[in-house]
């Protein structure tokens, strides 16, 4: 049996924590099948950074494939590179000179394609993308159909196929992180982060903001410690307005590196979350708690309905947002162990998709037929993994200081031209600290030790 080795397309982030936990844990998919004896992804490169001839030759030579994704890649407001409508930045005459198969992995959403007014760019791209790739695997069923309609031949397209986000699988890729099980506490997460898409849609804060404080009143006299995390800046807004009147614990899952893991913990310790983002759902899933969540978008209601619950999504446009929201909290209550046992029935599916998918993967590199399970990281590779992400980003941000003198244009994260986004000062106490006795990741640039599972900066340049 032959290791491939592959090239991960990714982003490497401190403000969005969705973002920042997802495309760690893709790695950790392939590098955890069959204990990392058949796929390789530890080489990393920011798929928004314009991709060269040089590029190219470097992956055609070096490594046996390319996966990108996870993430919300497909076309949005902002993000997306006018060479591909999307936020892969490589010219679709470039994507031809890849003679390496490309792999898409848990990767969402894309928008329902209209004929009326479709970014075109988008469509000759994507249609080339699908054309070289061995597998393109979408975190939903109902983004698989959504992708459906951008495709020139539809029925042609055996490797479009459902791949859940790794976030949902994450008590069972990271057991050491995520504890020994679902808490019995009557404790509960609150994530609410309004955005440009959620105002547009015509959700205010004024409008809001008063029925979460009188829901988050109603919970605490009913007996529940209520804890309010943000996966961005924008989503302490309502802690910063309401979290000292009523004394609320706020976990800013952004700003730092070390957030990392330290997110999925603070996670696990919350048995029921009402979300706003779609990680907020799929990261407390994977941990093998409730999500319910704000009815926003198809991203969160796609996942709602692949989990087999749409009744956990709630109306937020409601005139009685608030007692509606607490009738599903005390009815997912009343059924907590019930829901446990037949939501980790789903994860299982979600952990053999991802399993058989992993196969197929290596199959269609090698034409070998393997089967293998997920094992998990030890405590050691949690830590290089961390060291690295460490050195990874401290990397990638000094490189885009560096272009950023040079040419004048500053630079977001990844390589997206604009203005840079600063981290938020503190709005509440740090995340958890690191437990005494898990080992401290090392800071600053540096290796990672040869072989380990933990990720490694790509050769490419």
């Amino acid at each position: 049996m032959s290791r491939q080795r592959l090239l991960h397309l990714d982003l490497k982030t401190v403000y969005s924590y969705g973002d920042q936990l997802l495309f760690e844990l893709v790695r950790q998919a392939f590098n955890s099948w069959g204990g990392g004896d058949y796929l390789e992804l530890t080489s990393t490169s920011p798929f928004r950074e314009k991709a060269t001839s040089s590029f190219v030759d470097d992956i055609n030579e070096n490594f046996d494939g390319v996966v990108i994704g996870g993430g919300g890649i497909f076309p949005r407001r902002t993000n997306a590179a006018p060479a591909s409508g999307w936020q892969w930045n490589i010219t679709v005459e470039l994507l031809k000179k890849l003679k390496k198969p490309i792999i898409v992995f848990g990767a969402g959403n894309p928008h329902p394609f209209d004929p009326e007014t479709h970014n075109k760019v988008f469509r000759k791209h994507i249609n080339q993308t699908m054309s070289q790739s061995i597998f393109f695997g979408l975190r939903s069923t109902g983004a698989v159909d959504d992708m459906r309609g951008w495709l020139d031949e539809p029925d042609s397209a055996p490797q479009l196929t459902l791949q859940p986000c790794p976030t949902t699988l994450g008590r069972v890729l990271l057991p050491r992180v995520a504890g020994d099980g679902p808490v019995t506490d009557k404790r509960i997460g609150i994530q609410v982060g309004l955005e440009v898409a959620h105002l547009q849609s015509g959700l205010q804060p004024g409008a809001i903001f008063p029925q979460l404080r009188d829901l988050i009143t109603t919970l605490q006299s009913d007996g529940w410690d209520v804890e309010f995390l943000g996966h961005k800046r924008a989503d302490m807004k309502f802690f910063q307005e309401y979290g000292e009147e009523l004394g609320l614990t706020g976990r800013p899952l952004y700003g730092s590196t070390k957030v990392l893991f330290n997110g999925m913990r603070d996670y696990a310790r919350l048995p029921i979350i009402l979300g706003a983002r779609g990680h907020s759902q799929m990261i407390p899933f994977g941990l093998n708690n409730i999500p319910l969540s704000l009815s926003t978008n198809n991203k969160i209601r796609y996942f709602a309905h692949e989990i087999g619950h749409p009744e956990f999504l709630i109306d937020p446009w409601q005139d009685d947002f608030a007692g509606a929201a607490l009738t599903q909290i005390n009815t997912v209550e009343a059924n907590r162990a019930a829901l446990h046992t037949e939501l980790a029935g789903t994860q299982q599916r979600f952990v053999d998709t991802t399993t058989n998918n992993l196969s197929t993967i290596y199959e269609r590199l090698t034409g070998e037929k393997v089967t293998a399970d997920l094992v998990p990281y030890s405590d050691r590779e949690i830590s290089l993994a961390q060291a690295d992400y460490d050195s990874d980003y401290d990397r990638r941000r000094l490189l885009e200081a560096a272009v950023a003198a040079k040419t004048g244009v500053k630079r977001k994260e990844g390589g997206a031209t604009g203005e840079v986004t600063q981290p938020a000062p503190a709005a509440a106490p740090a995340p958890a600290p690191v437990a005494a006795d898990e080992p401290a990741a090392p800071r600053g640039l540096r290796s990672i030790l040869k072989g380990s599972r933990g990720s490694q900066r790509a050769s490419t340049k």
